[in-house]
Formats: structure tokens, C-alpha cells, sequence
């Protein structure tokens, strides 16, 4: 666990540089790319000027050579700009076991025979028994060390961007001989050596192909259209060197203008970049999860723990990485480019701040007359019952009811009005600013319909009139209750100014 900590500390701090140079590179193609693309000059492959001497020009034609490429381990010979030869054998090759058959409890390795031009070690093998042996003969490229352009000579960096590669055509002639050179060189190891197809077959077996046997095709690459972008050097194509130092060296296979091969070039950059990127992630976020491993070792004595930790430190090495490899990104740019970093840097903060106050909720004003109060102060300020100190009046007779009278009353007690809190909403609630009104709110009565009842109105302002001292309220004068019905007091509410109502027959005698 201390060597694997260990080895991981070196990938953590490894990442580093990378990611840091990484930039710089990035940064440097890409100003070189800009630069090229402003002083390019198209010329004609066929002509040769001595005034584009040193400069960057673009040209297009076809790539041709006279030279023969032999290959003389199978005696092959033929006019191209390369020849390669491919080699595969017959080998055993290890698989891991897949998602579903860990699933199904099947966790062993499996074992296969391909065809492959890489040898496969099978000595880290799992299982014993699927030995590959060494290859006798493996592949090889031959390159024409003279290529031209019209009249234009190629560098040998230009020469080996060529890769348009096609299946070597083998006739009948050229069959016989490599079949000559290889019984050969191999007739003693290999029983039966043929050729079918594209291959020259070299086979122990011929019903049944077995491990270690041989199959050879080759590749080449004839003269062909191409379009480069180079520094002329008198008859030579060469890489341009910008004012950065940075070289520019451009080949794409056919006929492509200079924009193209520019646009081809910068999104080449661009996925270098991200991909170095994601290699210094990488090598950051796998440093310390095997640095966390030994963490993960201690709390494996308890495996509940153990699970637990381990997912814990895969998470804060996935976070650590990324925070990291930010900040490593983020001081190459200052570092390279730091007027465009720090003009970067001010639009984030601008948009942090724009976003910070789009999110505060704007204040609303309050709207006249509607208290913000709750609802509970608005109860403790509204009476429950307020009866008005005035004598009442009767609307209707003009009469004037005694005090006395009114105080002797008795109201069943079946029939009490009950008044409870009012409950007011919001779009109603009683402006603060004046003072409360007193409000009675009593349970629903019923109010016989045979005839309006008369109600007895509390003024508030003017006076009431007073009762006269000399009133006799003895029985021998009845009429001051005639048109009086007083069984029981009735408020008229919603809002309105507060009544007295009769329901009831007043007593004849108080």
C-alpha cells in the first residue's frame, strides 16, 4: 500500500507540468496558425519563383517519385513513395470477464485465437496453457528517400505525413518470387507457405490454422494528389518557423485550399489540447485515489467501513482533481496569455454580480389603506362586542326607550347571541390608521317575514334624547310599549352602523 501511495503521489504531482506546458503549447499553436494564415501565399507547384524564397507558401499537386522500395526479406520490389509490410499471426488473446457475467457469478477470464500484427505477452496470462510463441518476421515501412511536388522537392517531414495507403495488387511474377524468398528463409519451420488473396499464408496445417502461424500482405502508397502549406527553400518544401519559434509544417492528402488546411490544423490543436487535459485529470484523479487506497486498507478490518470509505475518497479525489486541474489551467492561461485571462476574469465577475442581483426579490411597497400586520394584532385590536354608551332611538315611533326599561329586559338564555373574532382577510383588513369601529358580530337569527321589524339605530354623533324625569312607568300607562317588541336585541352587521332589533313581545309589566 506505501508503493502504491507512493507511485500515486508521482502521478498527482506529474500532472502538473503537464497541464501547465500543456497550455503554453496550446497557446503558441494556435498564435502560430493566426500568423500563417495572414501571410500565406498560393503558388503554382509547377514553377518554381525565387522571390518566394524563405516564405510561407500553398501549393497543390500530385506526389511522385521514381524510386523502387524493396523489401528483402520476402524479395518484394516496387515503384512507390512507401511500401509496408504487414505480418500478422495466429494468437491467443486474454479477455476480462464482462459486467454480466459477474453478474451471473462467472468472474474467470476467457481465452481466444485471432489474427494480430502485435504480439500478445502471454506470459501475464492468468491461466496456463495458452502459450504464444515469438513472432519470426514482423512489419516494416520503406520510404522513397526522394519525393517531389511538381518541381517542388519534399522534406522528409512532408514525406512521411503521406499515409494514403492501398493494398498492394500482387501479380503472378512477383507472387513466384516472394514465395521462392520465403520457402527460403522459413520452408524449415513452416510445412506449407501459399499465397491466396492478399496474403502469403505460413501454416503448419492447411485444414486448421494453429497457434503460431503466419499471414503477410503488403501496403503502398502510389503518387498521389496532395496540398501542402511549407516555407520555400530555393527547390525545397521545408517547415516555416513563425516569430513565436513555433514550426508550421501542414500536408493534407488531395485537393484542399489554405483555409481548410488552417481550420484541419486548428481543430488538430484543439483536440491535443483537450486531450492532454483529460490525461492531466486523469493522472491527478487516479494519484489519489491510489494515495486514499491506504485510508481504504485501514478501514477494510470493518467492510461496511471499509465500502464506505472507499466511496467517500473516490469522491474527494474526483473533486480535488477537478479543482486542480482548474487552477493549473486557469495560471497557464494568466501565465500565456494573460491580457485575454484577464479580461476573462472581469466578464465572470461581472456576470456573478448581474446574477447575484437578479436573484434578489424586489421589495413591494405597501398599498394604501392595507395594513401588513398580522392577522392576530388585527383580532386583538377589533372588539368582540361593543355595545354604544348612547341611548338608542327608535327609527320608526321616535320613541324614546328608558334605561330603565332596557336594563330590566331579560333575553333567554337559548337564545344569547354568542359573538366570536372576526376573521378578516387580507383584501379587507381594517386600515390601522383609524381608529377601529366597533363591530358585533351575532349568530344567524331568523327574522319573521310578515312584517318589517323596527330597529332601533345608535347615533354616534349628535346626542340622544333624553328621558323625560316625570315619565310614569307604572302599568297605568301602557302605550309607551305598544309598538315595542322586546324579546331579544338583534345587531345588524357586515360592516354596517350598529342597531338594536325587536323580536319578541315586550312583558307587560317591567
Amino acid at each position: 500500500s506505501l508503493i502504491i501511495a507512493l507511485a500515486g503521489l508521482s502521478l498527482f504531482f506529474g500532472a502538473f507540468p503537464l497541464l501547465f506546458l500543456n497550455e503554453g503549447h496550446s497557446v503558441d499553436r494556435a498564435q502560430a496558425l493566426e500568423e500563417g494564415r495572414r501571410i500565406v501565399t498560393s503558388v503554382d507547384a509547377n514553377h518554381v519563383i525565387e522571390d518566394n524564397d524563405n516564405k510561407l507558401i500553398y501549393l497543390t499537386g500530385e506526389a511522385t517519385t521514381n524510386q523502387v522500395l524493396t523489401d528483402f526479406e520476402v524479395d518484394v520490389d516496387v515503384t512507390g513513395i512507401k511500401l509496408r509490410r504487414v505480418v500478422e499471426m495466429y494468437q491467443w488473446k486474454e479477455s476480462e470477464p464482462s459486467n454480466l457475467d459477474i453478474l451471473l457469478g462467472e468472474s474467470r477470464r476467457t481465452y481466444s485465437k485471432i489474427w494480430s500484427k502485435n504480439p500478445i505477452k502471454s506470459k501475464y496470462f492468468e491461466r496456463e496453457g495458452h502459450d504464444n510463441p515469438a513472432m519470426p518476421i514482423s512489419g516494416e515501412t520503406f520510404t522513397a528517400r526522394q519525393v517531389k511536388l511538381g518541381e517542388f522537392i519534399l522534406s522528409k517531414g512532408f514525406v512521411d505525413k503521406i499515409d494514403a495507403y492501398v493494398d498492394l495488387k500482387i501479380d503472378e511474377i512477383l507472387q513466384e518470387q516472394a514465395l521462392k524468398k520465403i520457402n527460403a528463409t522459413f520452408g524449415q519451420k513452416f510445412e506449407n507457405i501459399n499465397f491466396s488473396g492478399e496474403y502469403f499464408y505460413l501454416v503448419k496445417n492447411l485444414n486448421r490454422h494453429q497457434i503460431g502461424d503466419l499471414r503477410i500482405k503488403f501496403q503502398i502508397v502510389q503518387p498521389t494528389t496532395i496540398s501542402v502549406i511549407a516555407k520555400q527553400s530555393g527547390s525545397r518544401l521545408a517547415a516555416y518557423t513563425t516569430t513565436k519559434g513555433e514550426p508550421i509544417e501542414l500536408l493534407e492528402d488531395g485537393t484542399v485550399t489554405a483555409d481548410e488546411i488552417f481550420e484541419s490544423a486548428e481543430m488538430r490543436n484543439f483536440i491535443e489540447t483537450w486531450s492532454s487535459r483529460l490525461a492531466g485529470f486523469l493522472m491527478m484523479f487516479f494519484g489519489l485515489v491510489m494515495v486514499f487506497s491506504v485510508l481504504v486498507v485501514l478501514a477494510s478490518v470493518i467492510p461496511v467501513l471499509g465500502k464506505f470509505v472507499e466511496i467517500a475518497t473516490t469522491i474527494t479525489s474526483f473533486i480535488l482533481a477537478s479543482v486542480f486541474s482548474l487552477i493549473t489551467i486557469a495560471i497557464g492561461w494568466l501565465f500565456y496569455r494573460p491580457v485575454l485571462s484577464v479580461i476573462l476574469i472581469c466578464i465572470a465577475i461581472f456576470l456573478l454580480f448581474f446574477l447575484k442581483l437578479g436573484r434578489k426579490k424586489p421589495q413591494v411597497a405597501p398599498e394604501m389603506g392595507v395594513s401588513q400586520q398580522p392577522i392576530q394584532q388585527m383580532e386583538s385590536v377589533i372588539p368582540q362586542a361593543v355595545v354604544p354608551q348612547q341611548q338608542p332611538v327608535i327609527s320608526q315611533q321616535q320613541s324614546v326607550v328608558p334605561q330603565q326599561v332596557l336594563a330590566s329586559m331579560v333575553v333567554p338564555q337559548q337564545q344569547h347571541v354568542a359573538f366570536q373574532p372576526m376573521i378578516v382577510p387580507q383584501q379587507a383588513v381594517v386600515p390601522l390608521q383609524q381608529a377601529p369601529q366597533p363591530m358585533v358580530v351575532p349568530q344567524p337569527m331568523v327574522v319573521p317575514q310578515q312584517a318589517p321589524q323596527p330597529m332601533v339605530v345608535a347615533q354616534q354623533a349628535p346626542q340622544p334624547t333624553g328621558i323625560p324625569q316625570s315619565l310614569n312607568l307604572s302599568s297605568k300607562n301602557p302605550d309607551i310599549f305598544q309598538n315595542i317588541d322586546a324579546n331579544a336585541f338583534m345587531q345588524t352587521g357586515h360592516g354596517a352602523e350598529p342597531g338594536l332589533a325587536f323580536e319578541s313581545v315586550v312583558p307587560q309589566k317591567t
